[in-house]
């Protein structure tokens, strides 16, 4: 079962993911995975710079299912949603055992890195939230990796 906290915060931020403004040509989305057991792992996918949100979208799901570091979370891959012209970002606690994880939507990097700063703080056991450390940002017009 997806811990309730988690999935109150990926269904708001697909919520306000929904409020970008729309740019041909830079789409993105972000998917997560996680379990009730921190020790499980996060699955995640993610892109930008596609030419469709749909694009986007399907191919992110496909890299969470296939995310192989998390073979339990990656069962459980969600939708966070999807963007034109922004940005998403994800953090985490890097003790295998914490809580600590937290990911963003939004306009900008700098919006995207503090929503997920403060998921991920929020989300951590007291004692682990200082550890919590961005792990990739990411904006439409970005180079590829």
């Amino acid at each position: 079962m997806i811990n309730r906290k988690m999935l109150l915060a990926a269904c708001t931020l697909a919520g306000a993911a929904a409020f970008l403004p729309m740019h041909a040509n830079a789409s993105g989305a972000l998917a997560v995975g996680v379990t009730d057991n921190p020790r499980d792992g996060i699955a995640y996918g993610f892109a930008w710079n596609y030419k469709t949100e749909a694009e986007a979208r399907e191919v992110v799901m496909r890299k969470c299912r296939e995310y192989t570091q998390a073979p339990k979370a990656n069962q459980n891959c969600r939708l966070i949603g999807s963007f034109s012209n922004g940005c998403f970002a994800l953090a985490f606690d890097p003790k295998s055992d914490s809580s600590g994880m937290g990911w963003a939507i939004a306009q900008t990097r700098s919006a995207a890195r503090d929503g997920a700063m403060a998921n991920c703080q929020d989300a951590a056991p007291p004692g682990r939230r200082e550890f919590c450390k961005i792990d990739n940002v990411r904006c439409d017009g970005d180079p590829n990796d």
